[in-house]
């Protein structure tokens, strides 16, 4: 398999719209890229918004958000260009909004123009995500992670994984190719994930395959309750010396579960429990990993000691998750946490682990920075340095003035850039009184592209 360079990946990965190029290749020619000034109005910041671009603006009598999109019936708008949709939110109405937004479609649309797209070649060029990727990533840290299907037969109101990811390969055939032609003994670790990767009837082949191509581990990311099924687990003993299983529970009873998962299905909470049993029972790798939002925040520190009561040294790691502001979270930001209101909870919980000896913490994948709490980051797993204090992906930032003094700006994976926009940097704070912790380097590599055209 040909290494491909590292844009390669920004611009297939399914990321919608796609982050890496659309401030080159439309908001800098077409004036708006903050902060650049409009009419009266000043730009402050933009993102991704669904199938939306999000430009955030300000000015003396007030901020509000911009949407545009390729030109659709069926969306709604404030004003249509030959191209474009323009509509706002967040903001006041006033007279000089239409204005605004005039000029706004008019600058896409002589951009866009120029290049020679109409709406369906913006939303080809920008908007749409691909049917099927071309390349797969490789974390750093030599992670492979395959999405193995995007369907699920959950709900959960934090899932991030409804708003596009990358690696997503569901033919069978496909996913048989390319397991065949991972570079034997190269990679840490081949993760299974999904949607539900359970729900995938070929799965044991396919955890077959990355154990002959040598993987020093292999991780299946599950919800469990196919798992509880009899023999489902039975399935992967032969490859038990380097399966781990990573089962998500959120909460020590179905009532609450229920609050996270928007569904009541006491049986399916059952279910969960009894596939840990059994993976505990049966001598797995096991990790929980609990996602944190405002229904169970308070109950953290009582989900460790439970854990622990319930499964004890079979249980390798508890980790909890701060909800990605990204997906389902998005949508329901009145569930969203502020770093913050995390600290005590997370506290209490890691002394827990510490008196008992099981392993708790939390991931840099969720994006909850070092800083908030920086007595506490032996709890941290942290997985990445990008090169000159990089972030990972376009969506997270590390606002300079905070983060460019701080010592450990090499081993943050950043902040998402939505969760700056609604509440701020007040919580950050640059390390500058300790030296940068001692981690592992070899979690710290650059990621590389596989090309699977030639799978």
């Amino acid at each position: 398999m040909a290494l491909l360079s590292r844009t390669v990946i920004e611009r297939t990965k399914g990321a919608v719209p796609r982050n890496s190029t659309i401030a080159a290749e439309l908001l800098a020619p077409a004036g708006l890229l903050p902060p650049a000034q409009v009419l009266s109005w000043r730009l402050t910041g933009w993102q991704h918004d669904g199938d939306h671009l999000r430009l955030n603006v300000d000015s003396p009598t007030g901020g509000l958000a911009v949407l545009v999109g390729p030109l659709s019936e069926v969306d709604g708008a404030f004003l249509r260009t030959d191209d474009w949709n323009i509509a706002y939110r967040d903001g006041a109405f006033s007279a000089q909004v239409p204005e605004l937004l005039s000029e706004i479609g008019l600058r896409l649309q002589r951009t866009t123009r120029a290049l020679g797209l109409n709406a369906a070649g913006i939303a080809a060029q920008w908007f749409v995500r691909p049917s099927q990727d071309d390349v797969l990533e490789v974390s750093p840290g030599k992670k492979l992670y395959v999405r193995v299907t995007d369907h699920c037969d959950e709900k959960c109101l934090f899932c991030n994984a409804t708003e596009g990811n990358s690696n997503i390969i569901e033919s069978k055939q496909k996913l048989t190719q390319i397991l065949r032609g991972l570079p034997t003994g190269q990679l840490s670790q081949v993760i299974f994930s999904g949607g539900e990767p359970t729900l995938v009837k070929a799965l044991p082949e396919l955890v077959a395959l990355a154990y002959e191509r040598g993987s020093r581990q292999i991780i299946i990311q599950t919800n469990g309750v196919g798992l509880a099924r009899p023999g489902a687990l039975e399935a992967y003993l032969p490859f038990q010396d380097r399966l781990g299983i990573g089962f998500s529970l959120h909460a020590t009873q179905a009532e609450l579960s229920a609050l996270m998962l928007d569904h009541s299905d006491v049986q399916r909470f059952d279910a969960k429990l009894v596939a840990i049993d059994r993976a505990v029972e049966l001598g797995f790798l096991v990790k929980i990993t609990c996602v944190v939002m405002k229904p169970n925040l308070a109950q953290v520190p009582d989900f460790a000691r439970w854990v622990w009561q319930r499964w004890g040294a079979g249980i390798a790691r508890l980790q909890f998750s701060y909800a990605m502001p990204r997906g389902n979270a998005w949508l329901n930001q009145h569930l969203l946490l502020k770093f913050s209101d995390c600290v005590e909870p997370f506290a209490q919980a890691y002394a827990m682990g510490r008196e008992v000896g099981l392993r708790v913490e939390t991931s840099q994948s969720a994006c909850v920075p070092p800083c908030v709490m920086p007595d506490w980051i032996d709890h941290y797993d942290i997985y990445g340095d990008f090169g000159g204090g990089r972030v990972p992906d376009p969506e997270r930032v590390k606002p300079p003035e905070i983060c460019g003094g701080c010592n450990w700006n090499r081993i943050c994976a950043g902040v998402w850039q939505r969760y700056i926009d609604v509440y701020g940097t007040s919580e950050l704070q640059p390390i500058v009184d300790r030296p940068e912790p001692v981690v592992d380097i070899e979690d710290f590599l650059e990621a590389e592209v596989l090309d699977l055209t030639d799978c």
